[in-house]
């Protein structure tokens, strides 16, 4: 609960004597890093964002609700500012100076300690990589075309979000004429108030400047030649691209509409269904997953996945690595349990798609085994067009960087994703050489937490990755000892395929511990007995999957 919710002009006088009433518009600074400590302020009506100057560009560091304080840090270590604070839409703050917040320190130490406790939260929260800003709770739905009824969506959008608080629609008709007061009445009254906008470009701009976040809405049928929506996506307020689709997904309407307005989120929303994904996103509470990779042991994922959902939960948002960024396109494809696992089940098991052998100038296997798998299971299709937000990551071995791919070809971004280095060749573009994601990042929640306001789970199935040999030796015998040693039956040597597996997800593992503390629910299946290229353990890695992720799950609260 913030520290001062619910004051008003007149309460706010009571707390102290004087004190200065502030009007921000929208976009308008409050104070710039490096400032001295010289007041903190009370938000008392709209939305103000902290920035820090990051590579030479603003970024957004979280954002101050109504009832919250700012700029109690510098003020509380007598330090300069640490951040940019600037108003994200129209907003109303009171201004304490260096003197009056003393005087309040001594007449309410209550409010005092209060505020030291934000202060300590905030700075726990930035620290633990998990911040989690509050749900918008003021949204402009704005047609991104003339011509667009909003009203049918709005209607649907508001009896969804009504399960988690109680919701207003303020449309031209009732609030041309209201003044900001009457505005801010509403917001106070209501969890969230919906601003519908209209053909009328002084209303829709009235819409935005008292919005916490933007919800551009198009037709997919319509031609991307926006004209008005352009001026909605300007300011700092998160942008949504809602795209409604008269029954199935039109190819490419999201790829159009995302690089006409520049904007980089979208959901779809089929002939009416969607809304309830829709209203978990805006409400911050979707429900996003991320597989890690693992070889065979990935099979425990169908496991994991059908789990899931046998216990009602609905998947909003998924990512992976290597053979986990195949299971969360299958999620996203929205692939029922029994064609997700007779999918895997013919591709790994009844085929081994890592038996192109190939001359081993650049890896073990040619690829296009695989590459034609990916074709026929996953189809042609973009990223942009699946019905559930994805993303799969690889490595580029040029910078030695990640690399999260949301856009462009499905099958090319698994392709690269299961990349294995020095087994599969790699996938070369735009200058980068992309190899298996887990080189790198085998549990890539901290891509999801870049785009995701909701409860995260992690499911990890990399487990245990140990080489064990029993041999003392620096080099190799001869072809024929290495022949009759296995002949007579002595213990075996590590085989390349394992080795090149092994190495190309060591230096994921610190990695992974990072990303494993930003989740929600982390999910470790035990399928360490399961060897990663044990492909005909595929009903025991599902079932460890299934069992694990029940038991996780009664014990969780998401």
């Amino acid at each position: 609960m913030p520290l001062f919710a619910g004051l008003d002009r007149r309460s706010l006088v009571r707390v102290a004597d004087e004190l200065q009433w502030i009007a921000l518009p929208g976009g308008a600074e409050l104070f710039a890093e490096n400032d001295p400590p010289d007041a903190v302020y009370v938000l008392v009506a709209g939305s103000l964002g902290a920035f820090r100057m990051v590579e030479g560009q603003l970024k957004l560091l979280g954002r101050v609700q109504p009832g919250e304080t700012v700029g109690e840090m510098a003020l509380l270590s007598g330090h300069v500012r640490t951040a940019t604070v600037r108003a994200l839409r129209d907003s109303e703050v009171v201004r304490f100076s260096l003197d009056g917040f003393e005087r309040l320190a001594k007449l309410h130490p209550d409010a005092m300690l209060a505020i030291a406790r934000v202060a300590v939260e905030r700075l726990e929260r930035s620290m633990e990589g998990k911040r989690q800003d509050p749900a918008p709770r003021t949204l402009a739905i704005l047609a991104a075309h003339p011509g667009l009824d909003l009203h049918p969506l709005v209607e649907r959008l508001g009896y969804a979000l009504a399960r988690f608080g109680t919701v207003a629609a303020v449309d031209i008709r009732n609030g041309r004429e209201a003044t900001i007061s009457e505005l801010h009445d509403i917001e106070s009254d209501h969890d969230t108030v919906l601003y519908i906008g209209a053909d009328d470009i002084a209303w829709n701009e009235r819409c935005r400047r008292q919005a916490d976040a933007l919800v551009v809405v198009a037709d997919a049928r319509e031609p991307a030649v926006a004209i008005e929506a352009e001026r909605a996506t300007d300011g700092y307020q998160a942008t949504l691209l809602v795209i409604m689709h008269p029954g199935r997904i039109v190819p490419g309407a999201a790829r159009a509409w995302r690089t006409r307005l520049g904007i980089e989120q979208h959901l779809h929303v089929r002939d009416g269904n969607d809304i309830d994904r829709l209203a978990r996103h805006l409400a911050h509470r979707a429900v996003g997953v991320v597989f890690s990779g693992g070889g065979a042991r990935g099979f425990a994922h169908i496991g994991a996945i059908r789990a899931l959902r046998e216990a009602g939960l609905t998947i909003d948002s998924v990512g992976g690595t290597s053979i986990g960024s195949l299971m969360a396109a299958a999620v996203a494809l929205e692939w029922e349990d029994e064609i997700l696992a007779s999918c895997f089940q013919r591709s790994f098991v009844a085929t081994n798609p890592l038996s192109d052998y190939t001359l081993p100038l650049i890896a073990l296997v040619a690829g296009r085994k695989a590459s034609r798998l990916l074709r026929r299971e996953f189809g042609e299709g973009d990223i942009e067009d699946l019905p559930l937000p994805f993303y799969a990551v690889s490595a580029d071995l040029a910078d030695g960087r990640s690399v999260v791919h949301r856009t462009g070809p499905l099958w090319r971004a698994l392709r690269a994703s299961i990349a294995i280095p020095g087994v599969l060749p790699p996938v070369c573009q735009g200058g980068k050489v992309l190899v298996d994601g887990g080189v790198i990042d085998n549990l890539p929640i901290a891509a999801m937490r870049r785009r995701h306001h909701g409860p995260v789970i992690g499911i990890d199935i990399a487990g245990h990755h140990a080489l064990a040999t029993e041999f003392d030796e620096t080099d190799l015998p001869s072809a024929w000892a290495l022949l009759m040693a296995r002949w007579r039956g002595h213990p075996k040597r590590p085989g390349i395929l394992r080795i090149l597996l092994r190495a190309g997800m060591v230096n994921s593992a610190s990695t992974a511990e990072a990303n494993a503390a930003m989740s929600d629910l982390m999910i470790k299946p035990p399928v360490d007995s399961i060897d990663l290229l044990a492909w005909q353990r595929f009903e025991d890695a599902i079932a460890a999957g299934y069992a694990h992720t029940r038991e996780a799950l009664a014990k969780a609260t998401l």
